[in-house]
């Protein structure tokens, strides 16, 4: 089930001042899942992020999360935002994932590899409430099937203490991109141990 939608693009956190010249979302047909959300304000490349989950929040509403990313987005010079998550199960709380029977949702990750393959730099935010083994499975799979294939650059807003990336609704709107991309070395140290744990360890095909 797709939504196409109309609505306002933030300029800042709180003020919608542009309209969406295309906006969507597809859903599973019983709205359980949320598949993937695009955004798009001008003509040129898209930003895909992928997320924890997401909201019950109607489709055709920019919650907190949207807006900031909006906003990323549009600060690091994209021109639309495409987001994904880890779980497709919609849930207000990310603490309610625990008691679905299915929280990734049979399609999530079929949709997670066809816009993979689309995007030429994927942020990677889901915060500190992701799964360690279905985190890493994601990233791992994203960067064997799609960065290494295809030159695809990786990135982040920063880590968690837990080094997981960082969610970005509460971060400032200054906060660099850390990269991570095909050819970067594991062993130039800073904080490349936390990119090697996520995407695992040197090997064939892996990182260096």
């Amino acid at each position: 089930m797709t939504l196409m939608l109309d609505l306002a693009v933030p300029d800042s956190d709180s003020a919608p001042q542009r309209r969406y010249i295309d906006s969507g979302a597809d859903l599973s047909d019983d709205g359980r899942y949320r598949w993937r959300l695009w955004r798009r304000w001008a003509e040129g490349p898209a930003l895909m992020i992928v997320g924890l989950n997401p909201s019950t929040a109607a489709a055709d509403v920019d919650d907190a999360t949207i807006v900031r990313e909006v906003n990323f987005a549009n600060g690091f010079h994209y021109s639309a935002l495409m987001k994904l998550n880890l779980y497709a199960g919609r849930a207000t709380d990310p603490r309610d994932l625990a008691g679905m029977d299915d929280p990734v949702g049979p399609d999530n990750d079929a949709y997670l590899d066809r816009e993979a393959a689309r995007h030429d730099l994927i942020v990677l935010a889901w915060g500190s409430n992701a799964d360690r083994v279905r985190a890493q499975s994601v990233a791992r799979r994203i960067w064997r099937n799609d960065c290494l294939v295809t030159g695809t650059s990786l990135a982040v807003l920063g880590w968690t203490r837990g080094n997981q990336p960082r969610h970005p609704l509460y971060l400032k709107s200054s906060t660099p991109l850390q990269h991570w991309q095909p050819g970067t070395r594991a062993d130039a140290g800073g904080s490349d141990s936390r990119w090697r744990s996520l995407l695992g360890e040197s090997g064939p095909g892996g990182m260096r």
